[in-house]
């Protein structure tokens, strides 16, 4: 079993704990692991922060959903978009339950993991703190075995 841990530049951490059977998903993030990004934190979705991401190879549709549960870590691409290649991308974490959509309808993603329940509290706090300041620097990285 394979673990990410995010550093948040404001202070905290999460550990989500991948899922074995997201392979195509976690091997394409795999790849780019270590990254630094900026997490952000979107509306129309609900309660959740994404970071983007570019990903060397496009993972398939797995595991995919339009209703995600408070904990959910997830891989999200345009998949409508024309040029694959320059699709934008991201993970994204859920400090809340939520049906995905927008303007344009619904919103499928791959669900990958899941951030360690006894980390509630802090996913929250996280969730709640980039709503109101905005953007933050965050660091994935893979956890050793």
């Amino acid at each position: 079993m394979s673990y990410f841990k995010f550093h948040f530049e404001r202070g905290g951490f999460l550990t989500t704990r991948l899922r074995d059977d997201a392979a195509s998903t976690v091997t394409s993030v795999l790849e780019i692991i270590p990254v630094e990004s900026q997490v952000q934190h979107t509306r129309w979705c609900g309660r959740e922060i994404y970071i983007p991401i570019k990903t060397l190879h496009l993972p398939e549709k797995e595991n995919q959903t339009c209703v995600v549960s408070k904990f959910d870590l997830v891989y999200w691409r345009d998949w409508d978009f024309k040029d694959q290649n320059h699709a934008p991308e991201t993970l994204s974490m859920f400090y809340g339950a939520e049906k995905l959509g927008f303007h344009g309808g619904q919103i499928t993603v791959n669900v990958i993991g899941r951030v360690l329940w006894e980390e509630e509290k802090m996913l929250e706090a996280i969730g709640e703190r980039i709503w109101s300041l905005g953007f933050e620097k965050v660091r994935v990285e893979l956890l050793p075995e």
